[in-house]
């Protein structure tokens, strides 16, 4: 009896060890890659393919293109010249459970903050995937129904966008429509580590009642700016030479382009053009 007591003692102390070790390990800072595949136009079959990256640091998080990660890094490795980002899916989740979504609109940065609120159902279905051992979770989320798939070997409750909260990493997600998936494909323990909020200029803090009224504004009269002569450019033609600007046309071409970006990843805030 006292054999199988202290049988029993070492595989508690082992358990704990092994959960010690594991915690340990990912509770350090951590870049993980997704790859990022979604529908702009939900009437059309064509996609747009992104590299995206999620950055773990000091139990806050930050999830936007790894082009925009690269020309953060160039910049605070005292890179002072021209390099053109990518600010979409641009998310700063923070220790309070509020998450911040970024939104770039000519010269401005727009910043709406809200709370987290993720009713996740955990499934009982597991599956292998990219060498994990996952469970299946649903959640419905802002006009859109999703399917993840988290895996505790990596016990940090993160995922990505605006997703987090499960009981492991969120290694895949896919909305019913087919609109949007992620998907899991690397875990960096080592990567350049800067402020997660490092934005130029200084984000605006807005209601989405207020932002939707910019993105109306800006639709309705796109090259205001231009016009008035506030923002200089130059126009040229296939030769190089100097034309002057059709703005009438460049409206027309914009405003369709925008009308056709109907299917945003947070569908029911979707933006109704005229």
């Amino acid at each position: 009896m006292k054999i199988k007591n202290k049988m029993r003692h070492c595989k508690i102390v082992i358990a704990f060890v092994f959960f010690f070790v594991i915690q340990n390990i990912y509770s350090q800072d951590m870049r993980i890659n997704y790859d990022m595949i979604y529908k702009e136009d939900s009437l059309s079959t064509e996609t747009v393919a992104k590299k995206m990256v999620l950055l773990v640091q000091n139990g806050e998080s930050k999830f936007y293109p790894e082009k925009q990660y690269e020309v953060d890094s160039l910049r605070a490795s005292g890179f002072k010249g021209f390099a053109v980002g990518d600010h979409d899916f641009y998310v700063i989740k923070n220790k309070q459970n509020t998450g911040s979504k970024y939104y770039f609109l000519l010269r401005d940065v727009y910043r709406i903050t809200e709370p987290v609120k993720l009713n996740w159902k955990i499934q009982k279905e597991t599956a292998k995937k990219y060498g994990y051992t996952c469970q299946k979770a649903t959640v419905d989320y802002k006009g859109r129904k999703w399917e993840a798939w988290f895996t505790q070997e990596i016990p940090v409750q993160e995922g990505p966008y605006i997703f987090k909260g499960l009981p492991g990493l969120i290694v895949y997600m896919k909305d019913a429509a087919g609109s949007y998936e992620f998907s899991f494909t690397a875990l960096k323990k080592n990567f350049y580590k800067m402020e997660l909020e490092n934005i130029s200029p200084k984000p605006l803090d807005i209601s989405l009642a207020n932002l939707k009224k910019v993105f109306i504004d800006y639709y309705n009269d796109p090259f205001r700016e231009m016009k008035s002569g506030n923002v200089k450019a130059k126009f040229k033609d296939e030769k190089g030479n100097d034309v002057e600007p059709d703005f009438k046309e460049m409206t027309k071409n914009l405003q369709n382009s925008l009308r056709k970006n109907n299917n945003p990843i947070e569908l029911s805030e979707a933006i109704k053009y005229p």
